[in-house]
């Protein structure tokens, strides 16, 4: 589904969208929160209207129910929905808790989790060499660009990042036709919305923790599930670092850790979705399983 400020869907007024840019951080935070519970308040409205199954049985076991795919920026919807009570509250995570049963976060970046690397690399949007008219052009070609592939087995280091290159195979949103690209984006959105990504560092950083953390406090039964594409972008390969991190971290005293796991997607872009649709629902597919091959 489309995220509201998307084509088809319902805009954001003038004074949600200033929220984004708010000087109060609980402003700020209240709107992170929204576009989780808004996500979450489809689903329900799914399960409960369409009749989706409800999950049954334990462990290797566990069937029905449903999982939730958030791509990109999308992650940050994630994090609020599992790290923080407050975005669903108590009527909508009892409507949720027999249907959900494992959230995959799909090539997000770090700024998702509230990290902002000053690793000596730059990207169209912050990069004060491309001019304004320019950037978003040169943000569809960075972020659908492939890279030379992360090694197998070796740590998601500084050195790493500098040592890829931008590789001949052209960038996915390149191959579109004019109508298609227009049809299928909405770089506008870059102004409004996804400003989002600039609110206060500290609650991403907060809900991140909390949702690796703090299995008990958010549908404590919630899997999730990290997928990370070896060509993507710098900025989602040091996501998977951070996220990974998440993961691998000790508990806080007397909080569980939530089941999670991280999964290399390989030879894939950012749009593995677009260029490989099939190969796509095959990794869904496989996901889907009790035993996912992200943990085998």
């Amino acid at each position: 589904m489309n995220s509201r400020d998307y084509s088809g869907s319902t805009p954001y007024t003038p004074d949600e969208l200033s929220d984004y840019t708010s000087h109060k951080v609980d402003v700020q935070a209240a709107a992170v929160r929204r576009w989780g519970n808004e996500i979450c308040r489809f689903l329900a409205h799914v399960c409960l209207r369409i009749g989706i199954p409800r999950t049954t049985g334990a462990g290797d076991r566990k069937s029905g129910g449903l999982i939730l795919l958030t791509w990109s920026l999308a992650v940050t919807a994630a994090f609020s929905i599992l790290g923080d009570p407050r975005t669903l509250g108590t009527e909508l995570s009892s409507q949720l808790a027999p249907y959900l049963r494992r959230v995959i976060l799909y090539d997000g970046s770090a700024l998702t989790a509230g990290v902002d690397p000053n690793l000596m690399l730059t990207w169209p949007i912050a990069d004060p060499l491309v001019p304004l008219e320019q950037k978003a052009a040169k943000f569809h070609e960075w972020v659908s660009s492939y890279s030379t592939p992360h090694p197998d087995g070796a740590p998601i280091t500084v050195e790493a990042l500098h040592a890829r290159t931008v590789l001949p195979r052209p960038p996915t949103l390149s191959t579109l036709t004019p109508a298609d690209l227009q049809r299928v984006t909405n770089p506008e959105v870059a102004l409004r919305s996804a400003l989002i990504v600039n609110t206060d560092r500290g609650i991403h950083q907060r809900h991140a923790h909390a949702t690796f953390s703090d299995a008990e406090a958010v549908l404590p039964d919630v899997e999730v599930a990290v997928w990370w594409c070896d060509q993507t972008f710098w900025m989602a390969v040091w996501g998977a670092k951070v996220f990974e991190d998440f993961i691998k971290e000790e508990p806080d005293a007397g909080k569980r850790k939530r089941e999670a796991w991280i999964f290399k997607v390989k030879d894939a872009n950012h749009f593995l979705h677009w260029d490989e649709p099939e190969r796509m629902v095959r990794l869904l597919a496989e996901t889907c399983d009790p035993q996912p091959l992200a943990k085998l």
